[in-house]
């Protein structure tokens, strides 16, 4: 019988699809990179650009139970992941199973662990893509260049701090942090007045009232900057007639969000669901690896979870379809499929949309089988894609123009209101009005009595928008020439705001949206950052710390390139080019490495001139002991041995990847772990 051998990543992604296949199917896990360059050293040949890789300590004994596994099999496939990291993954393995186990081996990729895309993919089998495996290794070296030659211009600047360092994305990010919170401080508040008036028909001065805002004044724009400019408009209008100028009614469409990719991901589970972007990929990485829910082996349930493409396979549309139809009726579903188009021009075409795989699995059905948290990412996933395949949401839309006429002449003062009722709900149906953009609504009940249009005016506030219509819940019936009544007229001050600080799903957008980064890597450039002290969270937005301040101010001057956003956006788009066979590494490497080296040696003599201590990261709470029998009783902590160290120490986790390798201390002596045990990453090694 023929043994066929599939080669994984991860075990849990190995029993899964081993629990799809026949028992003409042995299914291994690499756990991560086989390979790597050691931190002792910069392990790059300076006049080739080639990493000098060596096997992961505690790796020799899966690598020979591949080997052995590969010796037996007819056919070696390689199912890493689908993409770059997972593709030099694939290069490395094999060119540690033998030149015999070579010839046999094909690639494949799947976006989605079931068992129609796993038997699709080894129905076509490719070769390994060295262009993708050229682009991970010119990734992989820039970044070790620029940490290994740049951390020690910080070293030499700033004295008395430990775990500097910089990176090729980390750098930019924190500089993007920093710049925000210049820009924060250096704002000024402008001190500006809006006139609101709350009104209602004549003909029924008891009915409806409505509140309309000033939007010009002779024509132009209102500038008032101060109380007395407002208190100048209120005298004006006291004795002024009031009638409707122009009603305008039309229709607004608003249309479904696309599926998710993954920095899209990141942002709404941060805010519809509270959760970091380091929780979200890894509750992601479950669901995608697979999980039994109920049908008698695990299943992945959505698809891969790096992913920067809109695109949606034909199949899993229609099965959205038929679940539009089933649930909601034929009114809800759009004549055909939408098309997304991805505005990210390095996106992988070949990768799907991050959407459940198979859309008739509802959140309810597999609700009993997955913890609290997986549950609530996979019911956000799903209602997020099957919203996108449904119709857009219709609202009538009212449009009220008010002319305030002052001794008889008209178009002095304008006043607008508006009004808009939801006609048709469409994808709201699924993914709830307004969730995803977060603008809340004061609910319509009783709108139309006395004094709610003015408590719904204070409560909604303004956006900071001079000389905007007032946006009415409820609006009387209106026609042009309709005289009205005032009931009063409102002056209001505020104050022109700077912008907020980044949550960390903001700037993992600000860093999709600059070209900075790829989806693999949004989640491990935040924790660097926090890791490393030059930034905190601050009710839950990231402020620098005055560490980060002194890295990026040190990097802006001596190294400018380090943190200069699109310097590294450009360097992004080289490794594009070279994934897609459009340029050569060497050629990049050298261009590159040339004007680098020559600017890190000035910058390290420059450094060392000016040198100056470090300031503290973000305060470490204090620890408070006291002696048995004096106050209150607290033991001292106990004294723990020294850990040895390891050139391991610092490296990604090669299961999450997002994780650091650590030093732990364990019943049977000390090992390697992944910074991320709390978050359910159970990665170690063996000293």
């Amino acid at each position: 019988m023929t043994k066929s051998l599939i080669i994984v990543e991860s075990a849990k992604k190995a029993k899964t699809i081993k629990g799809m296949l026949g028992p003409g199917y042995t299914v291994r896990a690499t756990g991560g990179h086989v390979l790597e360059m050691p931190r002792d050293d910069i392990h790059v040949d300076l006049q080739t650009f080639e990493p000098t890789l060596y096997l992961i300590r505690g790796k020799g004994k899966q690598l020979k139970q591949l080997q052995t596994a590969a010796a037996k099999a007819d056919a070696i496939y390689l199912a890493t992941d689908p993409d770059r990291e997972g593709e030099a993954i694939a290069r490395h393995v094999v060119s540690r199973l033998g030149s015999s186990a070579t010839r046999k081996a094909k690639r494949i990729a799947f976006t989605a662990i079931t068992q129609r895309d796993v038997r699709a993919a080894l129905a076509n089998p490719r070769n390994i893509d060295q262009n993708l495996v050229e682009a991970q290794t010119a990734r992989r070296v820039i970044d070790r260049l620029v940490g290994y030659m740049v951390s020690p211009v910080l070293w030499a600047g700033l004295s008395g701090a430990k775990g500097l360092s910089a990176g090729r994305v980390q750098s930019p990010a924190l500089w993007l942090v920093v710049e925000r919170e210049r820009v924060i401080r250096a704002f000024k508040p402008e001190e500006w007045w809006s006139v609101d008036a709350e009104l209602s028909r004549q003909e029924t001065p008891s009915g409806q009232r409505f509140w309309a805002g000033l939007i010009k004044i002779q024509g132009k724009k209102p500038a008032l900057k101060n109380a007395q400019a407002a208190e100048t408009v209120k005298k004006a209008l006291e004795n002024a007639d009031w009638r409707v100028l122009s009603v305008k009614k039309g229709q607004r469409l608003r249309r479904p969000y696309p599926p998710f990719t993954t920095d899209s991901l990141q942002q709404a589970a941060s805010s519809q669901l509270g959760m970091p972007p380091k929780t979200t990929m890894m509750l992601a990485q479950q669901l995608y690896e697979g999980i039994d829910v109920g049908e008698g082996k695990a299943v992945g349930l959505i698809t891969y979870l790096r992913s920067d493409s809109l695109a949606v396979s034909p199949e899993a549309q229609q099965a959205a379809r038929e679940v539009v139809t089933r649930y909601w009726g034929n009114d809800y579903l759009p004549p055909k499929p939408p098309h997304y188009a991805t505005r990210d021009k390095t996106a992988q075409e070949a990768h799907e949309a991050i959407r459940p795989t198979d859309p008739w699995r509802t959140p309810k059905k597999v609700e009993p089988y997955l913890s609290p948290q997986q549950y609530r990412l996979y019911r956000l996933i799903w209602r997020r894609f099957i919203a996108s395949q449904m119709k857009p949401a219709r609202y009538d839309t009212l449009t009220v123009d008010v002319d305030a006429l002052v001794g008889g002449q008209s178009g002095l003062y304008i006043f607008r209101a508006t009004g808009s009722a939801l006609r048709f709900a469409g994808f709201l149906k699924v993914y709830g009005v307004d969730e995803d953009a977060e603008v809340m609504r004061q609910g319509d009940k009783g709108r139309g009595r006395q004094g709610d249009a003015k408590r719904f005016l204070h409560q909604q506030g303004r956006k900071g928008d001079k000389g905007k219509a007032i946006e009415n819940l409820v609006m009387p019936d209106l026609k042009a020439g309709d005289g009205l009544n005032l009931h009063q007229l409102l002056p209001k001050q505020h104050f022109t705001k700077p912008p907020a600080r980044y949550t960390e799903a903001g700037l993992i957008g600000e860093l999709k949206k600059r070209g900075l980064g790829r989806p693999s890597t949004y989640a491990a450039i935040i924790e660097t950052l926090k890791n490393r002290q030059y930034v905190i969270i601050e009710k839950k937005r990231m402020a620098p710390t005055p560490l980060g301040f002194q890295v990026c101010e040190l990097l802006e001057k001596l190294m400018p390139d380090v943190v200069d956003v699109d310097f590294t956006a450009r360097m992004e788009d080289n490794l594009d080019a070279i994934a897609g066979g459009e340029i050569s590494r060497l050629k990049t490497m050298q261009d590159f490495y040339q004007p680098f080296q020559e600017n890190v040696a000035q910058a390290k003599t420059r450094a060392r001139l000016q040198r100056k201590p470090a300031a503290g990261g973000a305060a470490s709470p204090k620890r408070k002991f006291t002696r048995k029998g004096k106050g209150k009783s607290r033991k001292k902590p106990r004294s723990k041995k020294s850990l040895p160290n390891s050139e391991r120490e610092g490296q990604s986790c090669p299961a999450c990847k997002e994780g650091k390798l650590v030093m732990r201390s364990g019943k049977f002596g000390a090992f390697i772990a992944c910074s991320r045990f709390r978050e359910g990453c159970r990665y170690t090694e063996k000293l």
